[in-house]
């Protein structure tokens, strides 16, 4: 038999504010690997991490993103390095 446990969160304003700067980079992340799948469907062309860092000052100039600083932006469009298990 299982059972679920379901565990309500009560964050003071600084946890508020740093679970909000997290939402905000997911939707990031989402949108930008959107970007590439539709780019790729469309015509076969690859959007690199440079074309998508490119637009986030244009991004960041109109109020679409409000994360800390320009780098986390960034950081948030970088591929990972995952290391292999072989």
């Amino acid at each position: 038999m299982r059972f679920a446990y379901k565990y309500r969160l009560y964050p003071n304003q600084a946890q508020v504010q740093f679970l909000d700067q997290l939402h905000e980079a997911c939707d990031l992340y989402n949108a930008a690997l959107q970007e590439r799948r539709e780019a790729w469907k469309a015509c076969r062309k690859s959007i690199n991490y440079y074309d998508q860092a490119n637009q986030l000052k244009a991004m960041r100039a109109e109020g679409l993103l409000a994360l800390v600083n320009f780098s986390c932006c960034q950081d948030v469009l970088r591929p990972s390095k995952r290391s292999s298990l072989a």
